[in-house]
Order: structure tokens, then C-alpha cells, then sequence
């Protein structure tokens, strides 16, 4: 079976990066599997140099012509299943599978509360026939999370039956990775000083200024520590003169947008996720997954991922709450090596890549039915 895993966004972000490692855990499988996406985006950057089958995409610029080229594909038999990763492309998905009168259309919703929610007036009442329609076309929808599959049951999005639940997963670490010591020398960072990492988005939604508050609240107790911020965003100056404010800037570095987080994962002795509606979080697993504990807001995705195992969890928005969290670990070694060895065993026995692309190759089937290959397979073997 030929598979097209496709997403329209410029960014890298969470969808973006789901996709890359769906993509790659696919073809480890031993599906065949192309990634479409925008042209020039960095995504189709990443799969050009992965050597991955790249089908370039442009449903914002050219919708029509997205239609068409799977429309072909579909008809000529070089494509059976779309896998769309947003609203546009979920719905030129089934536009395209329409067309052709073969395929099928699998959705991953990656959002507690989808952009369309937002919308007023009459552009609320054009997305919401849209999404109807889509949604009568779509042959099976995906949730990353519980949080978005309750979402997404309360705004009646999507019958029960035709919605499967299933948590992101990530790759195994690169082994060639430094250990702490290392990355901490190659990094520039003090090897004795405790190093908080965050990597998110440099946006509202993301509660940063909760981690700075709480940095601020660790400083004034007397307690030594130095953060990362990887990540880019729209509130860059406002964070910056907010860490300033609160006098942290010599503890504090702004990191942008980084190709290898790994390394400064590796550097870390913990990870820290502040957002208050994260509908999963993607990079509490990549931190798991090289032993590194993990602190999160109580809420979303976060509360399936985080337990006592591998990290801790705090209130929502609550500064002082957070402080304290980080205050225990880091007086508690013992603890803090405890919850290193959990997070790396949680995240194998939960989240570790293959496990994910096993049950989204059985949504891929689900779709289909019991589709049949001319040698009698079914189509989970085939694939």
C-alpha cells in the first residue's frame, strides 16, 4: 500500500516534527511512504536530506493543483492512503479521494481546540459546513491524546466509532550524542551549576512567563540555576525584557531555533514544559528518552505522559507551585537520578516510536476495511 503523510505549515513545530518521525518509523516498517508538504519549507528541507520520498505540496498557494496531483496519483494506483495533518489538508485530502473514486483519508487532529473554534460570524459558519462535510469523508480520525479526543467528542466533531486515540511516539536517541559532562564542555555551560531546559515555542500559549517567575522566586531562595530557552516566537523581546525585569539575565539564554536539541537535552538535568493547554507534548518524550526528567503544568497531554516514574507535575500557571517542584529535585540527587532511569524506561514501554506506527498502521487498515493484495494479504501484512 503507497502512503502520503502530509502537512502544509512553513514552521517546524510539533505537527511537523510527528510527521518527519512517523515518516521514517513507516519506512522502517517497511511501508512505502512519501511526506508531502509545502515547497522551500524546512520540512521539505529535512526530507531531502533524509533521502525520503518527497511529494511537494502547496495547499495554501495552490489548492487546485494539490488536487489534482493526488487525484492522478490515486487513479494511476500510485497512491492508496492519505494521512492529513491539518484542516486544509484533511479537506483537499477528500476533495482529491472524492475526485478519483478510490483511496481513503485518515486525520490526525494534533489540537485540543482546532483554530476553527476561534472564528466569528460568517466565516464561522463557512468552516463549520466545511469541517461537516470533511468530516463525513474523513474514514478514520487520529488524536494524539486523550485531551484532544475528549475535545473533540464534546464539540460532537466525530462519532466515537470512527476515533482512535493514539499518543505520539519519537525515535530512538542518536547514540552518537555526548554524555552530560561533554555536552556541557562543548555547550559552554557550567559543568556544577543545576541547567533547566525548556523548548517550546516562544508564544503565548506556552507559559513561559511562569517558568521565568518561577526562576525568579528559586533566585531570590538562594538556589543557583541556569536556563535554555531553545525556540523561536513572536514574544522573544517580550521574554527577554521580562527575564530582565526579574533580574535573571545572567542565568537565562535565548537559544532560537535549534537543529539538534538533543545536545542541549543531553546537557540538561531537567526539562521543563510550563504550558497551561499543551494537547500533547511531544518534547517531554525526546527528553524521556535520553533519561532526562521532566516537569510539567498539570493539564492536556501532560498528565498522560507524566508520572511519578519519570518527573513531576505542577498547577497550572502556578509559579510558586513550580518553584517548589524544581527546588525538591534539585536538592534530591538520589530523586533526580531515580526519575532519569524511569523517564528513559517510561518512554520505551509507552512512547518509543515503533509503538505508535504500529497502531496507526492498524488505523491505515481500519480505514480500508479488510482490503485484500493479489497475493490474499491482508493489508496490515502488506504494508
Amino acid at each position: 500500500m503507497k502512503i502520503v503523510v502530509w502537512t502544509d505549515s512553513d514552521a517546524l513545530a510539533g505537527t511537523e516534527r510527528h510527521c518527519l518521525d512517523l515518516g521514517a518509523g513507516l519506512r522502517g516498517a517497511g511501508a512505502w511512504v512519501s511526506i508531502a508538504c509545502r515547497p522551500g519549507s524546512p520540512m521539505a528541507r529535512l526530507v531531502e536530506c533524509s533521502q525520503g520520498r518527497l511529494l511537494t505540496l502547496d495547499a495554501s498557494g495552490a489548492p487546485l493543483t494539490a488536487v489534482s496531483t493526488l487525484r492522478s496519483l490515486l487513479e494511476n494506483g500510485e497512491l492508496d492512503v492519505i494521512h492529513s495533518h491539518n484542516g486544509r489538508t484533511t479537506f483537499l485530502a477528500c476533495l482529491a479521494v472524492l475526485r478519483a473514486g478510490r483511496g481513503c483519508v485518515v486525520a490526525t487532529q494534533h489540537f485540543i481546540a482546532p483554530a476553527r473554534v476561534t472564528r466569528r460570524g460568517l466565516v464561522r459558519f463557512v468552516s463549520n459546513r466545511i469541517h461537516r462535510w470533511t468530516n463525513m469523508r474523513v474514514d478514520r480520525w487520529i488524536a494524539i491524546s486523550e485531551a484532544v479526543t475528549l475535545g473533540m467528542l464534546a464539540r460532537n466533531d466525530v462519532q466515537r466509532s470512527r476515533l482512535s486515540t493514539i499518543p505520539n511516539g519519537t525515535a530512538f536517541p542518536d547514540a552518537s550524542e555526548p554524555k552530560r559532562a561533554q555536552a556541557r564542555l562543548l555547550l559552554g555551560l557550567p559543568q556544577l551549576t543545576p541547567v533547566l531546559l525548556c523548548v517550546a515555542r516562544l508564544a503565548a500559549e506556552k507559559g513561559l512567563e511562569v517558568l521565568l517567575s518561577a526562576a525568579a522566586m528559586l533566585r531570590a531562595d538562594g538556589v543557583s540555576l541556569h536556563i535554555l530557552f531553545v525556540g523561536e516566537g513572536a514574544l522573544r523581546k517580550r521574554l527577554q525584557r521580562l527575564a530582565r525585569e526579574l533580574g535573571l539575565s545572567e542565568c537565562v539564554q535565548w537559544l532560537g531555533y535549534q537543529s539538534a536539541p538533543g545536545v542541549w537535552m543531553r546537557a540538561a538535568d531537567l526539562l521543563v514544559l510550563p504550558s497551561a493547554e499543551e494537547p500533547f507534548g511531544l518534547v517531554l518524550l525526546e527528553a524521556m528518552s535520553r533519561g532526562i526528567p521532566v516537569i510539567a503544568a498539570a493539564a492536556g497531554g501532560p498528565l498522560e505522559i507524566v508520572d511519578a516514574t519519570c518527573g513531576l507535575l505542577f498547577t497550572p500557571g502556578d509559579g510558586r507551585d513550580l518553584a517548589t517542584k524544581i527546588k525538591h529535585l534539585l536538592a534530591n540527587p538520589p530523586e533526580l537520578r531515580r526519575l532519569g532511569e524511569g523517564a528513559k524506561m517510561r518512554w520505551k514501554t509507552h512512547f518509543e516510536l515503533g509503538k505508535m506506527v504500529a497502531r496507526i498502521k492498524e488505523a491505515y487498515g481500519n480505514a480500508f476495511g479488510v482490503a485484500k493484495s493479489a497475493s490474499g494479504k491482508t493489508f496490515n501484512e502488506s504494508i
